[in-house]
């Protein structure tokens, strides 16, 4: 009986080769894992880009709408200095401001290339705007876009324009001072839109009349009248009110809301 064994040579070969098929496994294995560890990284890199964008929009959104709130809020009130120089020469007569239309702002970020579907403004949805007694009524083919629906609104009958604004948000606003906007939809196509519950009617904002100042009883003491009223706004003014001219005048939103005593609103918008 005949024993065949192998040399040291050979058994050294052989094991040398096993390492190296060993090493190049072990080297897939770790590039695989590197490719696969970079991906996990970049999924979670741009989902917080998103998530960022999402919320940049919505707090540049309520800033926006919260600074224009005010300063129309403040823009029809006159300051006490200003009463007093006008004097008996503005006796009785009030400043007023123009009528706002009703204005409907939408909350969903959108483009006009947005495809309605991808909204979940499903095919066959309506999307309805009423005016006053006018309505357009817009129902969804399936492969429309927010275009298509902006392009509908304006060519219809409601008399009202559609529009994009800065924020990414559909306006929509009516051409009549005095028309109420209501917003309807089938299922939730008006909320796929922003304008779900509680957002979905829009009143014009009436003028409001700045308080008349009495007119002076005769020529003869116009001019002392005029001198204790012009007396008492510059006290009244140095009393730490601020005036509507240093609110429109503010250098950031921070200052105006500051100095209309909203303070914390800065804060709860950006919450």
């Amino acid at each position: 009986m005949s024993i065949q064994s192998l040399s040291f040579f050979q058994q050294d070969q052989n094991y040398w080769q096993n390492q190296r098929a060993w090493s190049q496994a072990q080297s897939a294995a770790n590039a695989l894992i590197n490719v696969m560890g970079q991906a996990e990284v970049n999924q979670a890199k741009g989902l917080a880009s998103i998530a960022n964008g999402t919320a940049l929009a919505r707090v540049k959104s309520q800033l926006v709408e919260g600074i224009q709130n005010l300063l129309q809020g403040s823009s029809g009130s006159s300051t006490p200095a200003a009463a007093g120089v006008s004097g008996a020469s503005s006796a009785g007569s009030g400043a007023s401001q123009s009528p706002t239309p009703a204005t409907a702002v939408g909350t969903v970020p959108l483009t006009r290339g947005t495809l309605l579907s991808t909204l979940g403004f499903l095919p066959g949805g309506t999307f309805s705007v009423d005016a006053a007694s006018n309505n357009t009524k817009y129902t969804s083919t399936g492969d429309d876009t927010v275009g298509d629906l902006i392009n509908a609104i304006n060519s219809g009958p409601a008399f009202v324009t559609a529009s994009i604004n800065s924020s990414g948000k559909l306006v929509i606003t009516s051409r009549d001072t005095k028309d109420i906007i209501t917003i309807q939809g089938s299922g939730t196509d008006a909320a796929a839109l922003g304008f779900g519950l509680n957002n979905d009617s829009f009143t014009p904002t009436q003028p409001k009349s700045s308080a008349s100042s009495p007119a002076a009883s005769s020529t003869g003491n116009a001019s002392s009248k005029t001198n204790s009223r012009s007396s008492a706004g510059q006290s009244a003014g140095s009393g730490g009110r601020v005036s509507s001219i240093g609110q429109e005048t503010a250098s950031s939103a921070a200052s105006i809301l500051s100095a209309s005593g909203a303070s914390g609103s800065l804060i709860d918008m950006l919450a």
